[in-house]
């Protein structure tokens, strides 16, 4: 699926009751009545099937605690998106959609299984023009540390002249250790128009910045490892992909911070 294909993602973790008879037959139902694709994708599982399927639905093992998506794309995704936020939910625990999107200081205390054990900040914007490497570097490190950012840009410059960050297909890691950072902190920057990485794997689309305190613990160091080793993984780097909601990306990520995908 290329990064402009038009598809919206609801997050949302499996309650206790898993996937209840009746809510099953509510998301076949309305997943036929669509003329796009309707699926979930079972994060925790790592296992997907089409939700116009019965017998993919009990497939696809939703028990409680799972970390899962629902997905739509085609022709009228964006409506589909809408209306199976409103049963998705009523029904478990709802994270985000395209149609709630909002970016969320609170969502390590909401749901345990998006919480590392350490700290981490959080910083996201979507980029409105086409941009340099520069100057993604540049918004990264002022959506960082604005009080420093030059400081900061300085040292993921240097990083990059190593070698590239780029991670996986469309998505690139800058990393660095930094004083001016007390906890993990992580910068997104997504951007609809493909940016040049001077990398083999090809331009980028989602750059995430990763910056450590200058003395990590090792909880932090396990965190950020945990989400570097992650972004090997092609099913979750493309999850990164076409999540577009700030707080689902947040999600995503944090979750991958607690666990090796």
């Amino acid at each position: 699926m290329e990064l402009n294909t038009i598809d919206y993602r609801i997050t949302f973790f499996v309650k206790d009751q898993g996937l209840p008879p009746q809510v099953a037959s509510q998301i076949t139902r309305l997943a036929k009545k669509f003329k796009s694709l309707v699926y979930i994708d079972n994060i925790t599982q790592n296992r997907s099937t089409n939700a116009e399927s019965s017998l993919g639905l009990l497939q696809v093992g939703l028990c409680p605690g799972d970390f899962c998506q629902l997905i739509t794309v085609g022709m009228d995704a964006e409506w589909a998106n809408f209306v199976l936020t409103d049963l998705l939910s009523s029904t478990f625990d709802f994270v985000a959609s395209d149609k709630l999107c909002d970016f969320s200081e609170t969502i390590t205390n909401t749901y345990p299984q998006l919480t590392p054990q350490c700290e981490v900040d959080f910083h996201y914007v979507k980029a409105q023009a086409v941009l340099s490497k520069f100057e993604i570097l540049k918004g990264l490190s002022q959506l960082i540390y604005p009080k420093e950012s030059d400081e900061l840009l300085l040292a993921l410059i240097k990083r990059e002249e190593r070698s590239s960050t780029a991670m996986a297909k469309q998505i690139a890691l800058p990393h660095v250790i930094s004083p001016y950072v007390e906890k993990p902190t992580i910068a997104i920057i997504r951007s609809d128009y493909p940016v040049d990485w001077a990398s083999k794997m090809g331009d980028v689309n989602v750059i995430i910045a990763l910056v450590l305190p200058e003395k990590p613990t090792k909880e932090m160091i396990m965190a950020a490892t945990y989400l570097t080793r992650s972004l090997l993984s092609e099913d979750f780097s493309q999850r990164l992909v076409h999540t577009r909601q700030p707080k689902g990306l947040q999600a995503l990520i944090l979750y991958a911070m607690c666990q090796l995908l």
